[in-house]
């Protein structure tokens, strides 16, 4: 077996599939550059250890000088690669330091092609095998050409490029990625220039290696990678929590806002069942004080004070429900439940504002799954905007109308009335902070939207069909309905 073979197969291997993995990364989020260039630099140091191989097993010298000199293709592709993922991930470095590296590199590939055998060597005029690994691996004998200082210089040139935007990330405080991407890029580099330079010179009796070393470098930006690439999955999941988390606070506070414009009409809700209770318990110990007292007639005021505790009751449970933050909850419900609730919680409002409330329910209705406080607030707000609008529209008579109706395909709502209608860009009403009243916040119908849109559903208005006014349609397509 042997383990030159196997070790230098492993590093192109191993740097192809680290790199296919950024690639496509990159693929799916195209701003992620910094991925693009490591994936070149993987196929490039995968390229280069292919070239250190045929070096090494090269069985004569023509095919030594050949693998030296496509050697350095892959070179001049890792010098680009670490320039390029400097500037985009450190985001520091002196463009026209980059720039030298690039050209020098350039200028060294260009002299490599031109010069025979290639720019390291002017005469190779044979081979000497030495030991490395266990295995056996050859060795260029021949006469060094002064031209390959070109290539040192720009090796030279790229730890200085490094470094120097390493110590800039440094003092910008981006320090793990100094410490990881620009400290192994910089000890790897150097050591990897290092072992070519004394193995090129003839200094040494170890073959040309370098890619042991950048597989080393590409490791370590690899882990730094998937650092950040972890930290940015954290990130999103924690923004996502803090936009849903806002969301649902946003929503509260429309819920809010929306019974803070009925206080009026629940205290009157609220105010007659204790009416009522008070006199008939006043009545029932009128009663009870006489010597011989009817029992039955005192059963029967007991048994009007318990339906007004329950009147009551059942208003403070849908006040309640309203007022609640909790967690969006899906149910199996009737929409025309919901109509009737909200109808009930708005009809001392509807007298107050002298408002007809009529409803055109299909029955039956499929039943779907949604959330009902979320429902009863969308119908709550478009109710509420309805009279707000009859309340500025000029007509004598104020009608508000809600039809529910399905199609075989969604389950849908209008609400429909004659007030002054819609504005010329109807869209615009659904916008945030738009509001046409004086002490309107401009988020009701918003979050309507919203809401609808996370039941998979749709909102939009249109004029009112007959006269003035306008008709808002909610529908709810019946995948999201189950019988």
């Amino acid at each position: 077996m042997s383990w030159i073979t196997v070790i230098w197969s492993m590093i192109a291997a191993a740097s192809l599939t680290l790199g296919f993995v950024h690639v496509l990364v990159w693929w799916q989020n195209r701003e992620k550059r910094e991925r693009l260039w490591f994936f070149f630099m993987t196929v490039g140091t995968a390229c280069l250890a292919l070239c250190e191989l045929a070096m090494m097993k090269a069985y004569t010298p023509a095919a030594f000088g050949t693998a030296l000199r496509w050697l350095h293709l892959p070179t001049w592709l890792i010098f680009v690669s670490v320039v390029g993922f400097i500037l985009v991930y450190l985001r520091t470095g002196r463009y026209w330091l980059a720039v030298a590296v690039i050209g020098l590199r350039t200028v060294t590939l260009g002299l490599n092609f031109l010069l025979d055998p290639n720019i390291n060597y002017r005469e190779i005029t044979g081979l000497r095998e030495v030991r490395y690994f266990g295995d056996s691996a050859a060795m260029a004998i021949g006469r060094p050409n002064p031209m390959m200082l070109v290539a040192q210089v720009a090796l030279l040139l790229l730890l200085i490029f490094v470094v120097d935007a390493s110590v800039q990330a440094w003092r910008q405080g981006e320090k793990r990625r100094v410490m990881l991407t620009g400290g192994s890029i910089s000890f790897f580099v150097a050591m990897g220039t290092l072992s070519a330079i004394l193995s090129l010179w003839q200094v040494v009796e170890v073959p040309v290696s370098a890619s042991l070393f950048f597989m080393g470098m590409i490791l370590l930006m690899a882990f730094d990678l998937s650092l950040e690439t972890k930290r940015a999955a954290i990130l999103e999941v924690e923004l996502r929590d803090t936009q849903e988390s806002k969301h649902k606070e946003v929503t509260h506070l429309g819920r809010v806002a929306a019974l803070g414009e009925l206080s009026v009409s629940l205290a009157h809700e609220m105010n007659q069942p204790l009416a009522i209770i008070l006199s008939n318990a006043q009545a029932a110990q009128k009663l009870l004080e006489n010597k011989t007292p009817d029992l039955a007639e005192v059963g029967e005021i007991l048994g009007e004070i318990v339906n007004e505790n329950l009147r009551a009751s059942e208003t403070i449970k849908r006040i309640r429900a309203l007022l609640q933050r909790g967690e969006v909850s899906s149910q199996i419900l009737d929409l025309n439940e919901v109509v009737a609730e909200v109808s009930h919680l708005m009809k001392n409002e509807m007298a107050r504002r002298q408002v007809s409330l009529s409803h055109d329910l299909a029955r039956p209705l499929p039943r779907i799954s949604a959330d009902r406080i979320q429902l009863q607030q969308v119908l709550l707000n478009l109710m509420l905007n309805a009279c707000d609008s009859m309340a500025t529209g000029g007509s004598d008579t104020k009608n508000l109308h809600v039809t529910t109706k399905s199609d075989g395909t969604s389950v849908s709502m209008e609400v429909t009335d004659n007030g002054q209608g819609l504005p010329a860009d109807v869209e615009s009403i659904f916008q945030a902070f738009f509001t046409t009243k004086d002490q309107g916040l401009g988020m009701g119908l918003a979050i309507c939207r919203s809401i609808i849109a996370a039941h998979q559903g749709q909102l939009w208005a249109e004029p009112a069909r007959t006269g003035s006014g306008a008709t808002f349609h909610v529908v709810l397509p019946l995948k999201e309905v189950r019988s």
